[in-house]
């Protein structure tokens, strides 16, 4: 482990930064009353029913490519997706998702439908100069940060890059690491891109216009996603640790969640008593709570705000996919290998499931 900051660093104008406005910016999105819950199964009773909103899962080859002309501008749910690894949405409700083996992200509109929005399909890579978004190659992306105003920010791990599509269809690169990105995922970025995150492997990296591109801690296995707590606290899933670490500004982590095996504690234990399988997915909630999403686990947990953790969406590791339509909390495994989650804008759970793919939400009750 090393820390690499000098006493004024972005990452601490970072984390004033979002102590102010990102917090605030969270808890104005959602809908009102998020908070007013003094038990998890008040908390429970927030939400309802569990849906399918993209992917058929017909191929279910990794490497496959299975977009299909017909699927543009058709329903979502009839359209095959190709291991995607998130899905984040705008505050107009269009839901972005990166389909990482079609080397493409595509747009589920707020009426269902899906739409290629970046990539041409074919993996590869066209240089920095700002085109046409569907006419710039992608590699392998399998991270992404969307603003509310659609602006979408994009891993393209394959190449390096971390790409910018703004809201008129241009596709350009913010930032090239000339080191590669391992098996990133993780990305968020500042609400003028001056400062930016990302998982690289065992590294946590930073990027700046002013210094570029440093390491802010590793020692990690696997990293996979990150997130942002409305104090501006950073937390990263560390995959093949089975741990949850939240990183100071000096670069050092702590675990929250997981005890570094793949079972033990569960439902209504401490998080950091819990064996969290492959943990992958995180998103904040605005009560100080956040989400978690185990790979191999097949689930999705909540983390309250005290660190007692309560299974949310149960699954299993056979390709289970079921339960549309049913309330999220019924007992039975309904999604399997999740990915990916995030709240969108009303507070409804969006989840990325499976190398299969299907893009699944749990409604916020109004």
């Amino acid at each position: 482990m090393r820390s690499e900051h000098r006493k004024t660093t972005p990452f601490a104008h970072f984390l004033l930064w979002c102590a102010i406005s990102f917090g605030a910016l969270i808890s104005a999105t959602l809908a009102a009353g998020s908070n007013d819950y003094t038990t998890y199964s008040d908390f429970c009773a927030g939400y309802g029913n569990l849906y399918t909103v993209g992917g058929v899962g017909k191929i279910r080859d990794k490497y496959a490519n299975g977009w299909r002309p017909q699927f543009e501008a058709a329903p979502a749910t009839r359209a095959e997706l190709s291991r995607p690894h998130h899905a984040i949405a705008d505050a107009r409700g269009n839901i972005m998702v990166v389909d990482k083996d079609a080397h493409a992200i595509r747009k589920i509109s707020a009426d269902g439908r899906i739409f290629t929005v970046a990539g041409t399909g074919e993996a590869g890579d066209d240089g920095n100069q700002p085109g046409p978004a569907t006419e710039r190659r992608l590699n392998g992306p399998n991270g992404l940060w969307v603003y509310p105003d659609g602006t979408t920010f994009i891993l393209d791990t394959g190449n390096g890059k971390v790409r910018k599509l703004s809201r008129s269809g241009e596709l350009s690169t913010l930032f090239t690491d000339p080191d590669g990105i391992q098996t990133g995922r993780g990305l968020w970025v500042n609400r003028d891109a001056s400062l930016v995150y990302y998982s690289s492997g065992k590294l946590l990296k930073q990027w700046t216009p002013e210094h570029g591109i440093k390491v802010v801690a590793d020692g990690f296995k696997q990293l996979a996603n990150l997130a942002v707590n409305g104090q501006g606290q950073l937390y990263v899933t560390d995959r093949q640790a089975h741990r949850v670490y939240r990183i100071s500004a000096d670069g050092s982590k702590q675990v929250v969640a997981g005890n570094g095996r793949i079972n033990g504690g569960g439902d209504g234990f401490k998080a950091t008593q819990t064996g969290l399988y492959q943990v992958r997915g995180i998103w904040f909630h605005p009560n100080g709570g956040y989400f978690l999403a185990t790979h191999k686990g097949g689930q999705v947990w909540f983390v309250d705000p005290s660190g007692f953790i309560h299974l949310f969406v149960d699954g299993g590791r056979d390709h289970q996919h079921g339960g549309d339509g049913r309330p999220f909390n019924q007992p039975g495994e309904k999604i399997s290998e999740p990915r990916a989650i995030s709240l969108d804008n009303l507070g409804n759970l969006l989840i990325t499931e499976s190398d299969y793919g299907f893009i699944r939400v749990v409604t916020r009750l109004k």
